[in-house]
């Protein structure tokens, strides 16, 4: 593999079909980028957490992260949980570096996907 483990990050849900099309976006991505790891995790509810999932990929080598959250805007979860959880893996595995993108749903590709589909 190439390149940092992009790591999708989703909320979470008790409910076992909400996982679906997350659980889609990560085996398509995989399935586009072969040489790229890419691991789904949750910030809550669902295993791997972030920090599992990380510590799965720091076990195999990887010491570089790229987290997308799979969030539509920045909430609480993404302004204050999010960056604790990635100081916290920091000082836990100071070997590591991370990089942290904007929400998906910030993205303008996303959003006039989704003007494309109301329309």
């Amino acid at each position: 593999m190439m390149g940092p483990v992009h790591v999708l990050l989703a909320h979470g849900s008790r409910d076992p079909e909400w996982r679906w099309p997350f659980e889609r976006i990560a085996g398509e991505l995989q399935t586009a980028h072969p040489q790229r790891s890419v691991v789904l995790c949750y910030l809550e509810m669902w295993s791997p957490s972030l920090a599992e999932a990380v510590f799965a990929a720091h076990a195999k080598g990887n010491r570089d992260f790229r987290i997308t959250p799979l969030f539509w805007s920045r909430g609480r979860h993404l302004r204050d949980d999010l960056p604790k959880l990635v100081q916290d893996l920091l000082r836990d595995l100071p070997d590591c570096s991370f990089v942290v993108d904007p929400p998906v749903g910030e993205s303008e590709v996303v959003r006039a996907a989704v003007l494309r589909l109301l329309a």
